[in-house]
């Protein structure tokens, strides 16, 4: 039943309950008007055939759209019923849903976990191994260094050696060499140059 046949019903209650008022008072003014006795015949039966006719009336007319005003009343209070079952199954399956996916995002944020500690362990060991290489050319390069350098010093030294002993040979031989050795080196020397010319 709609809202439309529950608002024509109300007038209706509303009229008859005006009319019933309206009865009883008019009864009850002309019993008290005087002082004659009320009897069954003269008074109660004429009032309680009225209240039969209006009771009659009342249920003639009103007993379809009371009826159907309830069973639709009943019909819309069990499908709100329905209606409260179905959004509460919908919620605890949102729910369910929600809790599903908060455990899914709570063990990917445990294996992203996992997966970013492991990365990070092979990063570093990447990097440890770099390290070493590193180390290990830089102490290849210094070591080449070294070596061009000692090399450099000792073909100095032998060098510095060489002169030295030059130095120290042609001091011995100025020491020991008198003017005939002079003079005879001076003569070979000039005819090995004149022979040659």
């Amino acid at each position: 039943m709609t809202m439309t046949r529950a608002k024509n019903i109300i007038p209706i209650f509303y009229g008859l309950a005006g009319i019933l008022s309206a009865a009883l008072a008019f009864a009850e003014s002309e019993g008290h008007g005087g002082e004659e006795t009320m009897t069954f015949l003269g008074d109660w039966l004429p009032r309680i055939i009225n209240f039969a006719i209006l009771a009659g009336v009342l249920v003639y007319f009103a007993r379809k759209p009371i009826r159907d005003f309830f069973v639709s009343r009943t019909a819309a209070i069990a499908k709100s019923m329905e209606d409260s079952r179905e959004a509460k199954e919908r919620a605890l399956s949102a729910l369910a849903d929600m809790e599903r996916k908060v455990k899914d995002v709570s063990a990917e944020t445990g294996k992203l976990i996992d997966e970013a500690r492991t990365r990070g362990e092979k990063d570093k060991q990447g990097l440890v191994e770099e390290s070493k290489k590193i180390v290990q050319d830089i102490q290849a390069q210094v070591k080449s260094t070294i070596d061009v350098e000692v090399q450099k010093a000792k073909d100095s030294l032998a060098v510095e050696a060489a002169l030295l002993s030059i130095d120290l040979a042609e001091g011995r031989i100025k020491e020991r060499m008198n003017n005939e050795d002079r003079e005879r080196i001076l003569k070979e020397y000039i005819a090995r140059v004149g022979g040659k010319s």
